[in-house]
């Protein structure tokens, strides 16, 4: 008889449940269930409520991982490693970005769906318990969201912070910037032949899209 796999630690086993669960979010949206949770998981669906509280802190959970990875900015540092000039660190970085854009844009629309579910869910239950319903909704994204952009920008900074002198603005502006154009992009109502591409956004954000000399031009008018 083959001994035992050694039994996962509680850390190992969130990011399996949370690795396993985010294909199924994607493809099945608020219609997921436990079992289809505890099947992709290979555990029972007690050992999922052994690592989570319920259903909506296991998604959430799977969401906060999806936009902002444990391991982002030393991923990002790693694929910089041997980049020195501005343009290629602001290429990598937009295509870094782009590559992880439809699969984080895919859960926040299944997450969507999910919190739109519950939400309607809850009211529901509220009218028929005779009540006003939920006191207090929260209203904007939730928190994992802001802590997430929150934290990108702060990992776009620091790229461009190693070349403030190059930048007509501040380092924290140009991240906001790059953000800006690659999440713009990436839209869920943007055509896939009109999406921007990494040297694309990398020319716009560092050269702009107007021709050399036609600022003096139209300033002479």
């Amino acid at each position: 008889m083959p001994p035992r796999a050694a039994p996962m630690s509680p850390d190992d086993r969130r990011r399996a449940i949370i690795d396993a669960v985010r294909p199924l979010l994607i493809e099945h949206g608020d219609r997921l269930t436990t079992r289809l949770i505890a099947e992709a998981a290979g555990v029972a669906e007690g050992t999922i409520f052994r690592v989570f509280p319920d259903k909506d802190a296991l998604l959430n959970a799977v969401a906060a991982d999806t936009l902002n990875p444990s391991d982002a900015r030393e991923h990002l540092q790693a694929a910089l490693a041997d980049a020195f000039d501005l343009p290629t660190k602001v290429r990598i970085t937009a295509d870094l970005m782009l590559n992880r854009s439809d699969q984080v844009v895919a859960v926040m629309m299944a997450m969507r769906k999910h919190w739109m579910s519950s939400l309607a869910q809850r009211h529901q239950d509220a009218e028929q318990a005779g009540d006003d319903g939920p006191a207090h909704e929260q209203h904007g994204p939730p928190e994992f969201v802001v802590v997430a952009h929150q934290a990108l920008l702060e990992r776009l900074t620091e790229v461009f912070a190693a070349h403030a002198d190059e930048l007509t603005v501040t380092p924290e502006r140009a991240a906001l910037l790059l953000r800006t154009l690659v999440l713009g992009s990436r839209n869920p109502g943007v055509r896939p032949d009109d999406r921007l591409t990494a040297d694309e956004i990398t020319d716009v954000l560092l050269g702009g899209i107007q021709r050399p000399g036609k600022a003096d031009d139209n300033r002479g008018e």
